[in-house]
């Protein structure tokens, strides 16, 4: 395998993001149609598939104080110009996002939603004189579809999901036996790009933890330690500084996390609990690098069965990655890193994902922890068995038993978690 594309498709898969990625996504879609126009639009005309609508319903606008998809719109509109990432929201000021406010309230923005877990955004920015229109679909970025009064200036429609996104490497025809390997033998010096990554995050985990954002779940871990009612322990810092990550980006806390396949929150939980782990346990960088190497392996093997988006809560998926990735650093074999994943499957699958919003952070606090008992209890050799619901012998099968779990067995949560929403 030549390993320049596995690295190559990892760095693709990690950018820094400022806030919750979804309502991020939907502003720069629109910053990118509006920049085709010569004259400003008088209208937007929005199409999104219902996880997106999940997930940039509730949580807070980085800079802009409140939430809002059609103020997300609306923010993409009064910023755009060429060059914005999903660092867009960065730099707001209060005068745009009164702008921004009035837009809305003037009926500038329409919303349609689909009944589509996939990842979807369609905008049609128009004026008097021009009509310009995008498709965003399959990561926040990856515009598929870009056209101007009816020339076509982008159109990736014809290549397959795996061809518009994967730039010729699918991960999904490797193994774990094959993501061991490639841990073990691959050039370190060549992974020094995880360690900018960690950093970014631990940086936004301190800020997290100095007061409380969000539902502060970082902080409050903290005072149950002074209280003397959990102890000071490797466990509780995971737990809490993976929470405190959460807590401030999920509040809308001015810094960028890095990502990890388009999520924010998958990317603290990602890279945290290992990076913690780690320094408790005296890992050396190198084989902490390997580790984290071989759990966004794990991680996005999984995820391209799943779906970037889905009914399943992706801290779910990225923890397990982060078990596999502790299991590596404790000198564990191929079956026990295969078995840490299944543990951490058959333990937190379940938990689905209710949109994007303060309480992420127990999610992922919750999980960081399971990840750690599960590496732990499968270098015990203690693995859940095959015989045990959707386990299969082959930790490769449970993901693909998952992902049908998810396609099939899910497939009307998100429609009902937005009908929950829109009643409350």
């Amino acid at each position: 395998m030549d390993m320049n594309l596995v690295l190559d498709k990892i760095k693709a898969e990690m950018k820094p993001s400022m806030g919750c990625t979804e309502p991020v996504a939907i502003g720069l879609a629109v910053s990118r149609t509006c920049e085709m126009l010569k004259k400003p639009a008088t209208h937007l005309d929005m199409i999104i598939s219902s996880n997106i609508f999940k997930n940039a319903y509730s949580v807070q606008i980085p800079n802009a104080g409140t939430n809002g998809i059609e103020l997300s719109c609306t923010l993409g509109f009064v910023l755009s110009k060429p060059g914005n990432t999903m660092e867009i929201f960065a730099e707001i000021l209060p005068e745009q996002v009164q702008r921004a406010k009035k837009l809305v309230n003037d009926g500038f923005v329409s919303v349609k939603v689909l009944p589509s877990s996939e990842f979807y955004i369609e905008c049609f920015a128009i004026n008097d004189e021009e009509r310009a229109h995008t498709i965003t679909e399959k990561a926040h970025d990856n515009m598929i579809l870009s056209e101007i009064n009816g020339e076509v200036l982008i159109d990736k429609r014809t290549l397959s999901a795996s061809e518009s996104i994967t730039n010729g490497f699918d991960i999904t025809k490797y193994s774990f036996a094959d993501f061991y390997e490639w841990a073990n033998t691959i050039d370190v010096a060549d992974l020094a790009f995880i360690k900018e990554g960690i950093d970014m995050n631990l940086a936004v985990a301190e800020i997290g933890m100095q007061k409380k954002y969000a539902i502060g779940v970082g902080p409050a871990l903290k005072n149950l330690v002074g209280k003397g009612l959990i102890a000071n322990d490797m466990l509780t810092e995971i737990k809490q500084l993976t929470a405190a990550a959460s807590d401030f980006r999920m509040s809308g806390g001015n810094g960028s996390v890095m990502t990890f396949l388009g999520s924010g929150n998958q990317g603290i939980e990602t890279m945290l609990p290992m990076a913690i782990f780690a320094k408790h346990r005296n890992i050396p960088e190198e084989t902490l690098l390997r580790a984290e190497f071989l759990g966004m392996l794990v991680i996005m093997y999984m995820k391209y069965h799943v779906g970037r988006l889905s009914p399943i809560c992706g801290a779910t998926l990225a923890a397990s990655g982060g078990a596999a990735g502790m299991t590596y650093m404790m000198g564990g074999n191929l079956n026990q890193i295969s078995g840490a994943v299944q543990n951490m499957m058959g333990g937190v699958a379940g938990m689905f994902c209710d949109g994007a919003k303060g309480g992420c952070s127990l999610k992922l606090s919750v999980c960081a922890g399971e990840a750690v008992y599960s590496a732990m209890l499968a270098m015990d050799d203690s693995i859940i068995q095959a015989t045990d619901g959707f386990i299969s012998e082959k930790v490769e099968d449970t993901a693909k038993n998952l992902a049908r779990l998810s396609h099939e067995g899910l497939a009307d949560v998100d429609m009902k978690v937005i009908e929950i929403m829109m009643a409350k």
